[in-house]
């Protein structure tokens, strides 16, 4: 299971009319929680707290396209680009480079796809339930 929330970056403040205004740069960074649960544990001989991974996110991004090229937000996991019209009909992608996208039409649409995140390991931890014969684990990271 993967969770994704969207990193806020600055922090909340009320006016002296009581106003909320947000004291922040624009863009977007993610934090994420990734757990599982099996018979058998990860490696963690190479994990350490700190460290930078590149994470292929199974959680799915969408944009709207208007034009036949669209530049995604994040960089896409290999072969997770989907793209449909407005009335939720494939069309076909005619080529992928990176970020930049084309789609074989100029009609309006979505563009979903996994993003490839370069995240950095804030905490993990195992868990085992010995008497179900369970293992798992929970990962927390935070794009860089």
């Amino acid at each position: 299971m993967q969770e994704l929330v969207p990193l806020a970056l600055g922090q909340f403040r009320r006016t002296v009319n009581g106003d909320l205004v947000f004291l922040g740069t624009n863009g977007k960074k993610y934090k994420s929680t990734i757990s599982c649960e099996d018979k058998t544990v990860i490696a963690t001989d190479r994990l350490d707290v700190g460290g930078i991974v590149d994470v292929s996110c199974i959680q799915r991004l969408w944009q709207r396209c208007e034009g036949n090229r669209v530049t995604l937000d994040r960089l896409p996991a290999a072969g997770s680009v989907h793209v449909i019209d407005e009335h939720h009909s494939p069309l076909y992608v005619a080529h992928i480079e990176g970020r930049e996208i084309t789609i074989d039409s100029d009609q309006p649409c979505f563009v979903s796809y996994r993003p490839l995140l370069t995240m950095r390991i804030v905490r993990y931890v195992l868990k085992t339930d010995e008497w179900g014969v369970k293992t798992g684990w929970q990962m927390e990271l935070e794009e860089v």
